[in-house]
């Protein structure tokens, strides 16, 4: 199991803390009040655009890759090697690739 990164032990350790430190009368207190924190940031608006730019910046390489042209260039490349394979593969079908 794997939350934000964070495995079950590290969260036991976490839950374990807090225990401690808030003690079992203020943990329930102290739960409801992260919660509603984290529901309140996760509808804002400032959460949307972090959001939103995370997509953006994922996919920024491949937007750029596309604009530039890289794509053609890379497929007209191929196209290239594919040609000159064949035409080795044919000369040495026909023997004119064979010393004498």
């Amino acid at each position: 199991m794997n939350l934000f990164g964070i495995g079950l032990p590290e969260i036991l350790f976490i839950l374990f803390l807090s225990l401690l430190i808030f003690g079992p009368k203020d943990l329930e207190k102290t739960g409801k009040t992260i919660g509603r924190a984290l529901n309140k940031l996760v509808r804002s608006e400032n959460w949307r655009a972090i959001q939103q730019t995370t997509r953006e910046l994922k996919n920024l390489p491949n937007r750029l890759m596309r604009e530039s042209g890289v794509e053609e260039i890379k497929k007209a490349t191929v196209g290239e090697l594919e040609k000159t394979t064949k035409e080795i593969n044919a000369t040495i079908k026909n023997g004119k690739g064979k010393d004498k």
